[in-house]
């Protein structure tokens, strides 16, 4: 019923429908396909609570229209002032998730002013930062802002928003972020929640406590919580690519000493330990999941990896796009 009469739907039927179909996980491309044209005709007619609604229900079930993502921005920036804390929070992270870089609207966000991001709630910062981080997106000032908002209040984080709050500091390692991001209050919550916490936040720890090696050289975590989080960051499994194998092969027939999938000190697997003249070298093969979309922009994860086993493994890291083999 609704593919028959979507244009007869205002445009806030629009927005509800997708959110709902997006909220219960049921992914209909003949409805988003079918939403599409009718938002791109009409979305002058949207409001900000609408826009936010709309892409974040396309990036919750997975469904990416880049005309659309791009058509929001357009019409999204001119009024970002009238979007509330959940609607901006929303919406980068709708962008980020589905890889959608705009630096035009991830430029504007990071100009809001201080006393709007005192608005934001925890899982409003915890969702942006994350967004910055997942796109790539560096801006110092926001990341200076979010600091000061939300130190005051970690009581109100959930494990999850605490650790994708550390975790995009971790990312981008900025200096001046380094007090708020290995503060002793948060290293406080983080461990009296260990138990709260899943395997994908140990491994995001477990990241950010090396970032507190790369900054401090020693870990922030109790020792034992870190080796639990370490034990399950290396216990990740990895899958060998095509790719890896005709990596592998050249080498092979290069004459060149290498060993495959090795696990270093700071509890990174790479694919290859290469040795040459007494001097090993780890060897990434970066496939289209290392970059940010369709781009040729690495991702702020891999980019992560490569900077803490440059900096603790004492490594060089050759990196081997997937498009220059």
């Amino acid at each position: 019923i609704p593919l028959l009469r979507l244009r007869e739907f205002s445009s806030r039927d629009i927005a509800t429908t997708v959110w709902a179909y997006s909220s219960i996980g049921y992914s209909s491309p003949k409805l988003f396909d079918k939403a599409t044209e009718v938002v791109l005709s009409r979305l002058r007619d949207f409001n900000p609570s609408q826009m936010a609604n709309t892409v974040w229900a396309y990036a919750k079930v997975g469904h990416y229209s880049p005309e659309l993502f791009d058509k929001v921005v357009e019409v999204a920036l001119p009024c970002l002032h009238e979007f509330y804390p959940r609607e901006i929070a929303n919406t980068v992270w709708a962008y980020a998730t589905v890889a959608h870089y705009s630096p035009q609207l991830f430029n504007k966000v990071a100009k809001i002013p201080q006393s709007r991001f005192r608005e934001f709630n925890s899982q409003s910062i915890a969702n942006t930062v994350w967004a910055y981080a997942a796109i790539g997106h560096s801006s110092p000032q926001l990341f200076d802002k979010i600091a000061e908002a939300s130190l005051p209040r970690l009581d109100e984080f959930s494990s999850q928003g605490i650790v994708n709050t550390v975790w995009a500091y971790a990312v981008f390692n900025f200096p001046s972020n380094f007090e708020f991001g290995l503060h002793s209050d948060v290293v406080r919550l983080i461990v009296s929640s260990m138990d709260e916490f899943n395997d994908t936040e140990l491994r995001q720890l477990h990241q950010w406590n090396l970032w507190a090696k790369e900054r401090m050289g020693k870990g922030v975590l109790p020792l034992d919580v870190a080796e639990h989080c370490l034990r399950v960051f290396g216990s990740e499994e990895t899958k060998h690519s095509r790719f890896e194998n005709d990596v592998a092969r050249v080498l092979h027939n290069m004459g060149v000493s290498f060993e495959v999938e090795v696990q270093l000190n700071s509890g990174y697997s790479i694919d290859f330990l290469v040795s040459i003249d007494q001097r090993k070298i780890a060897v990434e093969v970066d496939g289209p999941s290392h970059f940010i979309g369709q781009s040729k922009n690495q991702s702020r994860q891999t980019q992560l990896k490569h900077r803490q086993i440059r900096v603790l493994d004492n490594l060089t890291v050759v990196s081997i796009p997937y498009w220059e083999w």
